[in-house]
Parts: structure tokens; C-alpha cells; sequence
């Protein structure tokens, strides 16, 4: 990853993941941290929080476009080291938390896809 070309964008527009039977699997595992680690990266790095969302749903069986998304995202992070949210202390102590969902989202299965904005 270190010689790669830098993304601009976390996914290639119009990038639809689904599962098919004509892919290749990759290692899962390795799939697994991989996403586990971007999770983790995503609660400071809003921009990077609904494509990450979408490459976690493959975590059971991932194929090598899966994996091909979850590199582009480590491309985009490459080319964007200074973006993300800083929290400092303050005394005010406030949050505020929205969450929403769309059923239409997701074409492998039609189930729901729900988002969430956290304020502090």
C-alpha cells in the first residue's frame, strides 16, 4: 500500500457489491481486520463512514471486489491524512444523536440500510 496511486473518492461511483458465484474469495480474516480496523477509523472519519458501512456487510464471504473496495478506501485515507474530527475537552458536555434508514438501498436484499449522526 505504500507505492499505491491515492483515490480521490472511498469507492468508485456507481460501485455496486453484491454477492455472485462467479467471484473469488479472498481471506476472510485478513478481509475482517481490515473492515474491524476501518469501523473504528469511521467514528472520527464521518467521510469514510457509509462506505465502510457497505463493505461490512460482506464480512462472512468476502470476494475479491469486496476486497478491491476496502482498498480503494485505504487509497482514499492515503490522500487525505489531515481530514477527520478532532475532540478536545471542554466543559460543555452535550449530545445530540439522529439516526435514519432507507429500505431501497441495498440490491442484494432489499434489507433496510440505517445511518446515524452522533454531536458532542
Amino acid at each position: 500500500m505504500l507505492g499505491c496511486r491515492p483515490a480521490d473518492t472511498p469507492i468508485e461511483f456507481n460501485c455496486k457489491l453484491g454477492n455472485s458465484d462467479d467471484q473469488v474469495p479472498v481471506d476472510k480474516e485478513q478481509y475482517q481486520r481490515l473492515v474491524g480496523k476501518l469501523i473504528y477509523l469511521s467514528r472520527t472519519r464521518p467521510d469514510i463512514s457509509f462506505v465502510v458501512s457497505v463493505v461490512s456487510q460482506f464480512m462472512q464471504a468476502p470476494y475479491e471486489k469486496h476486497m478491491e473496495a476496502v482498498n480503494r478506501i485505504l487509497r482514499y485515507l492515503k490522500n487525505t491524512p489531515g481530514n477527520g474530527l478532532m475532540f478536545r475537552k471542554t466543559n460543555r458536555k452535550t449530545i445530540e444523536a439522529y439516526t435514519d434508514s432507507d429500505w431501497v438501498g441495498s440490491i442484494v436484499d432489499r434489507k433496510p440500510i440505517s445511518g446515524y449522526c452522533t454531536f458532542v
